[in-house]
């Protein structure tokens, strides 16, 4: 079986582009690399909005006249340190996470050009049979997360200082991992819930420790729930070029949509590695469609969501964002956090082209 890697160069390869390595970011044929970072530290089939442009049968990011990589980060945090850093020119982040980094270093040459995830994935678990019905309800008691940069941690901390509760004296965080680990610490009673995201929770009960979700809080409802940030200066000297990776962004998560099965076939062939182990396909792809399916809706706005353009965001969502994150004090003005100059563009493909192909394709 090829690698990932050696998938993607074959792919590359018949297509007339061979790659070079990451260090003057472009392809031996002159083709711009985007170094996409991933702060979920899996390629599974929760970023197929994503890889579905890179597979040789749709080659979205060819035609539009780039290369995306995706290189694997452990947190949202270590995933927007790697663009200021340089060593990726985009990533995706939570706007809490950010908007926390933002009030501290209002400077940061940061900007969010496309919100990939229209509305939020993270919430508080518990077992079926806990008898904690609310948020409030864990106060004094003990949460498990994956670290302390994840999203579901930091969504959770916005939560509770929406409701009163100071997250850092009235609730006691405890790091215990996810998927099968995680669901140990909830059953056996080290922790009393679990914040996540929807695709960790997907694979909590995959591995078996189904959880109830308690409801969110009102501010909740005003928010969108993840977008692609770069670097400032980079966006003005590059304009077109993420124009052009962000539409085939676009691409891809309409086809993953129109036909997640298809989507799910075609991304292990991008990346065998992610494909179960161990399991017949019938049951590898039960659980893949699992993971998606608690995510895919969320792609799309939802119906009070005012653009409804794929990449979507508006003022009024980011200030309830920092509203959310209680930075109502240190941050007043939000206008340089965001900009949506480059949507029209993005948005300048044909969706029902797209939509067929996703319909009508086979492997």
């Amino acid at each position: 079986m090829l690698t990932r890697r050696e998938f993607s160069a074959s792919a590359l390869a018949a297509a007339g582009v061979s790659l070079m390595s990451l260090q003057d970011g472009r392809t031996a044929q002159g083709l711009p690399l985007v170094r996409l970072a991933n702060a979920s530290g899996i390629i599974d089939s929760q970023v197929l909005f994503l890889t579905m442009g890179q597979h040789p049968k749709l080659r979205y990011y060819e035609q539009e006249g780039c290369v995306m990589e995706i290189l694997n980060m452990s947190s949202a945090a270590q995933a927007v340190q790697s663009v200021t850093s340089n060593n990726c020119d985009g990533a995706p982040c939570s706007p809490v996470v950010f908007l926390n980094l933002f009030a501290k270093n209002p400077n940061i040459d940061i900007v969010f050009p496309y919100i990939w995830l229209r509305q939020p994935y993270w919430s508080v678990a518990v077992k079926a049979d806990s008898p904690v019905q609310k948020l409030e309800d864990l106060k004094g008691k003990t949460i498990g997360i994956r670290n302390q940069g994840d999203t579901g941690f930091v969504g959770a901390k916005a939560m509770y200082k929406e409701l009163g509760i100071d997250p850092d004296k009235d609730v006691e965080w405890v790091a215990v991992g996810e998927g099968g680990p995680a669901g140990e610490a909830v059953y056996k009673g080290r922790v009393d819930a679990m914040a996540l995201w929807d695709g960790a929770f997907a694979r909590m009960e995959l591995a078996g420790f189904p959880l109830r979700h308690l409801p969110g809080t009102p501010g909740t409802r005003q928010l969108f729930g993840n977008g692609y940030c770069v670097r400032k200066s980079e966006l003005g000297k590059n304009r077109d070029l993420f124009v052009r990776c962000f539409r085939a962004m676009a691409k891809s998560t309409l086809f993953s949509f129109s036909n997640p099965e298809l989507a799910v076939r075609m991304h292990w062939e991008i990346y065998p590695e992610s494909k179960p182990k161990g399991k017949s396909d019938a049951e590898a792809l039960k659980e893949a469609l699992l993971i998606v399916n608690v995510r895919k809706d969320k792609w799309f706005p939802g119906s009070w969501q005012t653009d409804k353009r794929f990449g979507g965001q508006t003022k009024a969502e980011w200030e309830a964002q920092i509203k959310f994150a209680g930075l109502e004090k240190e941050i007043k003005d939000v206008s340089g956090v965001f900009t949506t100059d480059l949507l029209d563009d993005i948005n300048k493909f044909d969706r029902e082209a797209v939509i067929a192909q996703a319909k009508t394709m086979t492997l």
